[in-house]
């Protein structure tokens, strides 16, 4: 935030040079790979983060306004009150969002993006042998800042976001079938899950 927060400040700086006309930004296409933190938070107030990569493309509509589709694995590890053992957690967010630029002419461009999609989610009970997997809807809201080096784009955002549980996905029991083993029942994700997404990536434009 502290490092978003300078950016911006500097922004008026870089806003005198490398002026861009309309014709020169719209239908310009930015790829990327990106280091991605998203750190959730259950309804009972525990937190896990998780850690992983991913890719994002871009299309920008006009000056102000573009399109960003995203695809992100994430993966954390940890040891679980439900389960024995470690417990391996999985998340694929996939978003499509609406970014709009404060600064288009600007080599330092702050952006705000605001979208949803969806997240799989796949949790395995190492101990166990048994795997839960289910679906949250999400929705996103977030800022962020890109530096631009000639065709390279150097990106950094913060985002907040919001996961409702699509309880039907719900495959998997986790039972402890051993001998002398305790029946942990049927695992329900919770109803809601909200979080904060942190992202550094690099981009090409053409």
């Amino acid at each position: 935030l502290l490092l978003l927060t300078g950016l911006l400040a500097a922004t008026p700086a870089f806003a005198l040079e490398g002026v861009r006309s309309e014709a020169a930004l719209q239908g310009r296409f930015e790829l990327g790979p990106r280091l991605t933190h998203l750190r959730l938070r259950n309804e009972a107030g525990d937190e896990l983060g998780l850690g992983g990569i991913g890719l994002y493309l871009r299309y920008r509509l006009s000056r102000r306004f573009g399109v960003e589709g995203t695809l992100d694995a994430v993966m954390a590890d940890e040891l679980a009150p439900e389960a024995p053992g470690e417990v391996e957690r999985f998340a694929t967010p996939m978003t499509l969002s609406v970014l709009f630029y404060f600064f288009p002419d600007s080599d330092l461009q702050v952006y705000l993006v605001a979208g949803g999609g969806t997240a799989a989610h796949q949790v395995d009970y190492d101990a166990l042998g048994q795997r839960l997997t289910y679906e949250s809807p999400l929705a996103q809201f977030g800022v962020g800042a890109q530096l631009r080096l000639e065709d390279i784009r150097l990106d950094l955002s913060l985002r907040s976001l919001a996961m409702v549980t699509a309880r039907k996905s719900v495959t998997t029991q986790v039972i402890d079938a051993s001998a002398g083993g305790a029946t942990y029942g049927v695992r329900q994700p919770d109803d809601r899950l909200e979080g904060a997404m942190m992202t550094l990536g690099v981009n090409w434009g053409w």
